[in-house]
C-alpha cells in the first residue's frame, strides 16, 4: 500500500505513516484519506485557493482527541504559502497556511488534516467576502429533513430576490447554503442579510428560529447567521468530516435535496464517484445585495400582494364551508410549505383521492375519482375543485355528516415536488413522495367536436420514462 500512492511533487512532499488508521471504526488509514484528497483536488482546490485556512488535525486517529490548528506549524516548508493575520480571539498574528495547489493539499493530508476550514473572505479581500453562509442547523429530534424544508423554503425566497444560490452537505447533521457575491460588503453587512432573511422565514414557518439565543430548542432549524464573520469559518466543498462515517461536505444538486438524503451516504467512499459537481461554476457568479430594496419595501410589499392574494384564492373554500363544525383548517397566517405534494383518501359519499400541489400560498387541489395513477402511461380523470389552505396538507379527520364533502379523510402520501412546466392548460412534474414517485402531468382536454370542453376536467398521467 505505501508504495502505491505517488506524491504529486516527491521532491518536496513525501508520505510517511500510510498505513495508519485514521477511522478506527470504517478502517480507514492515511493512505486513503491522502488518495481522498488528491483525487478530489481538481473540485476543491477552487474552493480554499487564497483563504486562510484552519486545520483540524487527528494524527491519532479520530478516536483520539484532535486539534485545531490555525497557526503553520513548526516545520512548515518554505514553499507552502502562507499569510499572516491579526486574531481578535488570539490578541496576536497569526500565520495561516493557504493551499493554492495540490502540493499543499498533499503535504495537509500528510498531516492528518481530516478537516479543512475556510473563511468565507479571501486574504486580499480583508473584511469584504465573496461568500454568504446560511448554516441551517437543525436541533434534535428536527433532523435532515427538517433542514431540507427550511433550504427550499429559503431557496425560494432568493430565488424571489434574483439572488442564485447552492448547497451542499454540512458532512454533520445540517445543511450549507451559500450564496456568491462581490466582495463589496462588509461582514456585517452580510451578517445583517442573512439574519434578516433567518427572521423572514421564522415569521412563515414554526420550523424555524433566527435568534441565538434560541439555537437550542428542540425540534427547530436554526438559521444561523453568526458564521459570517471574518474570524468564523465553515468545512470546505468536499472536505471530509472527523466523523465515525467519514462524511464528506458534498455539493448537491437542489433536486437531489427535493428527493431526500441520508448524510451518511456521502463519504470517502461514495463522493468520488459521483458525475455531478454542482458548484463549477459558482465563482462566475458576480451577485449583488440591494439591502434598502431587498429587505425592507420589497418583503412588505411583497407580504402585502400575498396576503390579499391569499384571501381572494380562498373565498370559495370558506363559502362552502362551515368552519365551526368541520373541523377544518380555517386558511388564515399559513406558513410556507415549499413545493410539496399531497394526496388525501377522501371516503365521501363516493370514494377519491385528493391530489393537491402547494403553488402561490395554497394548495393547487384537484379530485380523482378512480385514484392516482402509478403504472407509467395510465391516465385518470382529475376535477379540479376550489383551492385549500397550505394548512389543509396535514389535515386528517371526520367531517360531519351535513357538512360539505362529509366523511373521513386520511393522508395517503406526501412529499415534495419539482415542477417541469406550469401552464393554463398543462403542468408537468417530478413527485418525490413515499408511495408516488416520477414523472406526472396534469393536463386539461382541448375542446372537441363531440363533447364540450368542461374547464374543470383534466387528466392525471403517470408519464412514460
Amino acid at each position: 500500500m505505501d508504495s502505491s500512492i505517488t506524491s504529486p511533487d516527491p521532491s518536496r512532499v513525501k508520505f510517511s505513516n500510510l498505513a495508519k488508521v485514521l477511522y478506527p471504526s470504517l478502517g480507514i488509514t492515511k493512505y486513503q484519506v491522502i488518495d481522498y484528497y488528491l483525487k478530489v483536488a481538481p473540485f476543491m482546490l477552487d474552493f480554499i485557493s487564497n483563504r486562510a485556512i484552519t486545520m483540524y488535525r487527528f494524527p491519532d486517529g479520530i478516536d483520539k482527541e484532535g486539534f485545531y490548528e490555525k497557526d503553520a506549524p513548526k516545520g512548515t516548508p518554505f514553499w507552502v504559502k502562507t499569510v499572516r493575520r491579526y486574531s481578535e480571539t488570539a490578541k496576536r498574528d497569526i500565520e495561516y497556511v493557504v493551499c493554492n495547489d495540490v502540493v499543499t493539499l498533499a503535504w495537509l493530508a500528510n498531516l492528518a488534516t481530516l478537516e479543512i476550514n475556510i473563511p468565507l473572505a479571501r486574504i486580499d479581500a480583508g473584511d469584504k467576502p465573496d461568500l454568504v453562509l446560511f448554516d441551517l442547523d437543525p436541533e434534535p429530534p428536527a433532523d435532515i429533513e427538517d433542514a431540507t424544508h427550511v433550504a427550499i423554503l429559503l431557496k425560494e425566497k432568493l430565488d424571489l430576490l434574483g439572488l442564485e444560490s447552492f448547497v451542499k452537505t454540512s458532512g454533520k447533521k445540517g445543511l450549507h447554503v451559500i450564496i456568491p457575491i462581490v466582495p463589496l460588503y462588509t461582514f456585517r453587512q452580510t451578517r445583517a442579510f442573512v439574519h434578516q432573511m433567518g427572521k423572514l422565514l421564522a415569521g412563515e414557518s414554526d420550523l424555524v428560529v433566527s435568534e441565538f439565543s434560541q439555537t437550542k430548542l428542540r425540534g427547530k432549524v436554526f438559521v444561523d447567521y453568526t458564521q459570517n464573520t471574518h474570524f468564523k469559518t465553515m468545512i470546505c466543498p468536499y472536505g471530509l468530516r472527523a466523523d465515525q462515517n467519514a462524511t464528506v461536505s458534498t455539493p448537491l444538486e437542489w433536486h437531489e435535496l427535493e428527493k431526500g438524503i441520508h448524510p451518511q451516504a456521502f463519504s470517502i467512499f461514495s463522493v468520488l464517484k459521483r458525475e455531478s459537481h454542482p458548484w463549477k461554476d459558482l465563482f462566475q457568479l458576480k451577485q449583488t445585495l440591494d439591502f434598502d430594496y431587498t429587505l425592507q419595501k420589497k418583503p412588505q410589499a411583497r407580504y402585502q400582494q400575498e396576503k390579499q392574494s391569499l384571501q381572494n384564492a380562498l373565498q370559495e373554500y370558506i363559502k362552502k364551508r362551515d368552519l365551526t363544525k368541520t373541523g377544518e383548517p380555517i386558511g388564515t397566517g399559513a406558513k410556507d410549505i415549499g413545493r410539496i405534494f399531497v394526496v388525501q383518501e377522501h371516503h365521501a359519499r363516493r370514494l377519491h383521492y385528493d391530489f393537491r400541489l402547494a403553488k402561490d400560498g395554497v394548495l393547487k387541489s384537484w379530485a380523482v375519482p378512480k385514484g392516482i395513477p402509478q403504472e407509467p402511461g395510465t391516465r385518470r380523470l382529475a376535477v379540479q375543485v376550489e383551492d385549500h389552505p397550505l394548512e389543509y396538507s396535514e389535515f386528517e379527520g371526520l367531517i360531519p355528516k351535513g357538512q360539505y364533502g362529509a366523511g373521513i379523510v386520511k393522508l395517503w402520501d406526501r412529499g415534495f415536488y419539482e415542477a417541469k412546466l406550469w401552464t393554463q392548460d398543462k403542468i408537468e412534474f417530478r413527485l418525490n413522495g413515499t408511495k408516488l414517485s416520477g414523472m406526472y402531468a396534469l393536463i386539461r382536454p382541448k375542446k372537441s367536436s363531440l363533447k364540450p370542453r368542461k374547464h374543470n376536467q383534466w387528466l392525471l398521467i403517470k408519464m412514460k420514462l
